[in-house]
């Protein structure tokens, strides 16, 4: 089988736009990943290839993202040097049953000298809304051969899997941009500090915490879906979207009407979710809240003492219909500070509640929030709590 004519690469716009592409699906850094090593080492041994690569175009080099072979490569050679780079122009497959014998390659390094490389195969790999060539997934071997009908499709597929395994970091991307605009923004409110952060076990957290000013009231909440994955995160953007409609109802009307209306996804979704949900009259200090199975919340008094906050409540999914939630108070006091969190502070000590009072400790040595918060996700990251984890600080001056 013979290759189509090879094109030149269009315009250099089209190879800007290549390269901005290949860093938003963030993939070029970071080394090899069995996502796409799976896929060239399956390549390799079907065609019983000397090599197999996945490669992405940049500029004006290649990046080699994955290479099955004897010989290593790379990790960059110049665009020129290599077959993807000479045949970005063309729409479709590419085969070179003999490389030496072909001028359009002949000259190449790698075929002049070592590996000299006789056969070439590659698809093109493309993504985004306009289908941009961003790389190949290709096959070399010293011996020139061809590919029947059946071969080239089987390749096509490999290509296929390829294109959505790079979609699926974009995708991740766009994911964490979304995330990132649902976190609540900087909130200067006077005599208090408030901050909080959010660190999810894989790209969505089932976790949301969320405090915003409503009227002369501080109101903040800190919710946990049981699970983790792609499926609490949805759910827990549904409970914030309807907590957010409610957010000037006191707090047990609020929780009533949010599991009246989510319920039902909860339930057929076999899940649950805790809340802690208050609202503070700054001038007094004085909040009331309404605590759905959540409990983890502890109060650290300026006198040195500490009140973990119980929940006699059931959470959200379980609670019986129609009953009343029950409404709890506390007296923030000048200097006190409250901390609410979800349960994968826990696992960052001995997944008791005692790791509460480890957590209040760690703040009694660094009371600045930026600090503290900091010291969270270091401790995160060298003691994995194995679960959506978030912190919400509520400092009275």
């Amino acid at each position: 089988m013979h290759s189509d004519p090879v094109v030149s690469d269009r315009p250099t716009t089209d190879a800007v736009r290549r390269a901005a592409l290949i860093a938003a699906l963030d993939v070029v850094e970071g080394g090899a990943e069995e996502r796409f090593d799976r896929i060239t080492r399956i390549a390799r041994e079907a065609f019983g290839v000397s090599g197999s690569f996945l490669n992405l175009a940049g500029l004006d080099t290649i990046t080699i993202k994955s290479q099955q072979s004897d010989d290593a490569f790379g990790p960059t050679i110049p665009l020129q040097d290599t077959f993807c780079g000479r045949t970005l122009g063309v729409d479709g497959p590419v085969v070179v049953p003999d490389a030496r014998a072909d001028v359009r390659y002949s000259d190449m390094p790698m075929v002049v000298d070592d590996p000299n490389v006789r056969f070439y195969a590659g698809v093109p790999l493309r993504v985004g809304d306009d289908d941009v060539k961003v790389g190949t997934l290709c096959l070399i071997d010293p011996t020139p051969r061809t590919l029947e009908p059946d071969d080239l499709a089987l390749l096509e597929e490999l290509g296929v899997w390829a294109e959505r395994e790079l979609a699926a970091g974009a995708d991740e991307d766009r994911l964490r941009s979304v995330l990132t605009g649902l976190q609540p923004s900087a909130l200067a409110l006077p005599g208090y500090r408030v901050g909080g952060t959010s660190v999810p076990h894989g790209v969505v957290s089932g976790d949301f915490h969320d405090w915003r000013v409503d009227g002369d009231d501080l109101v903040v909440t800190v919710a946990d879906v049981m699970g983790k994955g792609m499926s609490a995160g949805l759910l827990a953007a549904t409970i914030r979207g309807a907590l957010l409609a409610r957010g000037s109802e006191p707090t047990d009307r609020a929780v009533a009407a949010l599991e009246a209306q989510v319920g039902p996804d909860l339930s057929r979704a076999e899940s649950f979710a805790t809340m802690f949900h208050g609202r503070l009259t700054p001038a007094t200090g004085r909040m009331t809240f309404t605590d759905a199975g959540h409990g983890l919340a502890i109060q650290l008094h300026a006198d040195g003492t500490e009140t973990v906050l119980r929940s006699y409540d059931l959470p959200i999914g379980l609670h019986p219909v129609g009953a009343d939630r029950v409404t709890g108070t506390l007296e923030l006091e000048a200097g006190d500070v409250l901390l609410l969190v979800s349960d994968g502070a826990l696992e960052l000590w001995d997944s008791t509640l005692a790791s509460l009072g480890a957590l209040g400790a760690m703040w009694r040595d660094a009371p600045e929030i930026d600090t503290f918060l900091g010291r969270v996700r270091t401790r995160a990251v060298t003691h994995d709590p194995g679960d959506d984890l978030t912190v919400v600080v509520v400092a009275r001056d």
